[in-house]
């Protein structure tokens, strides 16, 4: 047999062999940009479809670029979910991906500017971003594009999904509409529930390190105090973790959030005499549907907060 040498070849070779795949099981493909918008798509979709998440599970969407493994799902794939907002239009660009597949979510769910709590308390719509200016994978705009920690906005992404897959595939339209409304009910219920159970929590701010939490935050009052850096603190000098400290030292911090523990996070909690609470904000973590990911967040600031 000869030996493919060229990237063409790969490329070409791995198309082949997905298509001839996708024939045997002779489930369409779905695709969506991040695991939270895979959750809600997968429970749309049921046993109709194979859902696939172009950013692996516990890999940082920052920095992560498409590879020819990507290229050869987005092609095969009847429907695309993603965010826009300046956040995965990059990668979609790069999968050369049908602009009729795609479902653009983020416009449609009442994106807000990136927001955190100055030290005074006070609720503030303008986000100082610290990311360095030449890295492309934290280009972001001026909107916030992490939608999926919300109940209420993912209630409605349900109902968007269901329609865009109905209209990409015809014949299931009827099952999936009648999924993304049940979905949509339950987050809306789940939505309220969690409302009361914030009425326990204390009113006390926690330090992040990326803004992941914005929707989440505002949605229940909750003030962040945000350290924007190279994606979760890890880039953050020893300096710098003096400066953070300084800014927050008259501050009652309650914890130091983050995704994953670094000597940068335990250097800052110990500088604020506090602790490191990991939070699994992008569903690193496997989950049987999104109410399980966005109650383990919730349990996360609970157990910090109650």
């Amino acid at each position: 047999m000869t030996p493919l040498k060229s990237v063409a070849e790969i490329v070409g070779f791995l198309l082949g062999t997905l298509a001839y795949c996708a024939e045997l099981s002779a489930k369409p493909i779905v695709t969506c940009s991040v695991e939270p918008l895979s959750l809600i798509a997968r429970e749309i979709c049921g046993d109709a479809c194979e859902v696939l998440t172009l950013v692996p599970r516990g890999v940082s969407e920052h920095g992560w670029q498409p590879g020819p493994k990507d290229i050869v799902k987005a092609k095969n794939a009847v429907a695309s979910v993603a965010v826009g907002l300046n956040f995965d239009e990059q990668w979609y660009k790069k999968l050369d991906v049908s602009p009729k597949t795609i479902l653009w979510l983020g416009a449609s769910l009442s994106p807000m500017s990136w927001w955190s709590d100055d030290m005074m308390g006070h609720a503030s719509k303008h986000h100082e971003h610290h990311e360095p200016k030449n890295d492309a994978a934290h280009a972001h705009g001026p909107n916030d594009p992490h939608v999926w920690v919300d109940a209420g906005r993912m209630a409605k992404a349900a109902d968007l999904m269901a329609a865009h897959f109905g209209q990409m595939m015809p014949d299931q339209a009827v099952q999936f509409k009648a999924r993304g409304q049940a979905i949509a009910a339950r987050l809306t219920t789940l939505q309220l529930d969690v409302d009361r159970r914030r009425k326990s929590w204390r009113v006390r701010p926690v330090v992040m390190f990326h803004d992941l939490a914005g929707y989440f935050a505002r949605r229940f009052d909750l003030p962040v105090l945000s350290v924007a850096s190279g994606g979760a603190g890890h880039d953050l000098s020893a300096r710098m973790i003096a400066n953070v400290a300084r800014r927050f030292k008259t501050v009652s911090v309650a914890a130091v959030m983050v995704e994953r523990q670094d000597g940068a996070a335990k250097s800052l909690a110990r500088e604020l005499k506090t602790s490191v609470i990991i939070v699994d904000f992008s569903a690193a973590n496997s989950y049987g549907k999104w109410d399980d990911w966005f109650l383990s967040m919730v349990s996360s600031w609970e157990g910090v907060l109650k």
